[in-house]
């Protein structure tokens, strides 16, 4: 399968979107922009791409909801959900209505395309989580999940815990059982 030469980015974000556009494109990826679903479903109708980057919440329309429509659009597609407010259950939902993966902005180009071209590369079919391993090991993803509330909350569990969705106490359990430290409360 070849790598991946064309995307759309749809995210409401403007510098985001130019930022990341413009990194595409250094990377010899042809990388047209959206700053609304229906902008995005519209050019995709025009001219089918390699890689959909759609944004999780936007003002008009969010990426979830749209997700099954870039899926019938496009078929063969890698599908991209991002988001700053990732969790499990979202990860789960993005997958469910038709994403391949869900990656944590900001992102870095050349992690995007890598994990991009090795879920193009794989039989359709497989979606899966973001993880390093490439395995479905519920208990490494629910790790993942926790080290990155921990980095975005600063290492604060009570932070961190409101990330997540759930009680300081649960996740004081968690990070014991898992053995992933956190700085308090």
């Amino acid at each position: 399968m070849r790598a991946i030469q064309t995307a759309i980015l749809i995210d409401d974000d403007d510098a985001f979107r130019t930022t990341l556009q413009g990194a595409l494109r250094r990377r010899g990826v042809r990388a047209r922009t959206a700053a609304t679903v229906e902008e995005g479903l519209l050019a995709v109708e025009d001219e089918a791409v390699d890689l959909v980057l759609i944004d999780y919440r936007m003002p008009r329309g969010d990426g979830l909801g749209a997700l099954a429509r870039y899926r019938r659009l496009l078929p063969d597609a890698v599908i991209v959900m991002l988001t700053g407010f990732g969790d499990i259950p979202l990860a789960v939902a993005a997958v469910r209505e038709g994403a391949d993966t869900l990656l944590a902005k900001p992102i870095d180009a050349d992690l995007l395309l890598r994990e991009a071209n090795a879920i193009r590369a794989r039989p359709r079919g497989g979606a899966h989580l973001p993880l390093p391993s490439g395995s479905y090991n519920l208990e490494e993803v629910e790790r993942e999940a926790i080290r990155a509330a921990l980095r975005q909350s600063g290492g604060v569990v009570v932070g961190a815990a409101k990330l997540l969705g759930i009680d300081r106490r649960t996740l004081q359990r968690k990070l014991r059982r898992a053995g992933v430290g956190g700085e308090g409360d």
